[in-house]
């Protein structure tokens, strides 16, 4: 199963970004967590998720905030900008640009460029994986517990930390990182956040219904923002 990518829009131009939101989709390995106007909104999208791929307009992306926060982010987040000719002459970017779309955005550009970005997120995936492995070591006081990730059941953040739930043991383990440090050092394929307190397993999941998701005895909600790509998901591997 292809890893589904994350993607956020913003920018001012409604229109153009209404048809970007409509072109992505029909890609069912894309999903659009946001159509923002504002970079405040934008910046709270891409501390909040993880975002793969950001589409703006030039005027955001000039944005001395926005920059600053991209260049932060570095590779992590690939930077593609819809501005016409016009537009992309007035402005000197600061931040890494991964690729350009001129308006207007034909669906065969789009998806060239969607494509073109997917190889590079999968290649450069592939490449950082030096070699592979089956577990994490979870700090919880002071100690470090080694647990496979075929054993995490799923994790809840409890604000400034997180428990994470483990096969064959009473009690979670409790680490003292926030869910989305966490999250990040375990395998995409394998995980999926519902809820923005909640990150499941999901060889784990017994059952999923419109608003939850069961396991074992454990009702999990499904958070508004993470449904799609929740149902999406499941589609993809039924």
């Amino acid at each position: 199963m292809i890893p589904q990518l994350q993607c956020l829009l913003t920018g001012t131009d409604k229109n153009t970004f209404q048809q970007l939101s409509e072109y992505a989709s029909k890609l069912p390995w894309l999903n659009v967590m946001g159509n923002v106007i504002n970079t405040r909104e934008a910046r709270h999208y891409l501390q909040e998720f993880d975002i793969d791929i950001l589409f703006c307009d030039a005027v955001t992306v000039t944005e001395e905030e926005m920059e600053n926060f991209l260049k932060k982010k570095g590779d992590k987040v690939l930077t593609i900008v819809v501005a016409s000719p016009e537009e992309l002459a007035a402005c000197n970017f600061k931040c890494d640009v991964f690729s350009f779309l001129q308006k207007p955005v034909s669906f065969e550009k789009f998806f060239n460029a969607l494509s073109y970005a997917k190889t590079y997120l999968h290649t450069t995936a592939s490449k950082s994986v030096s070699a592979p492995v089956d577990y994490v070591f979870i700090k919880s006081e002071y100690r470090f517990y080694k647990v496979k990730f075929s054993e995490i059941i799923f994790c809840e953040s409890m604000k400034d930390y997180t428990q994470v739930y483990v096969a064959n043991k009473n009690k979670p383990i409790i680490t003292l990182q926030n869910l989305k440090t966490f999250v990040n050092k375990l395998p995409k394929e394998e995980f999926v956040r519902v809820h923005r307190s909640f990150v499941v397993s999901l060889a784990s999941i017994d059952v999923i219904s419109k608003n939850e998701v069961i396991i074992g005895q454990k009702f999990i909600p499904i958070g508004e923002s993470y449904r799609s790509s929740l149902f999406q998901l499941v589609e993809q591997s039924s």
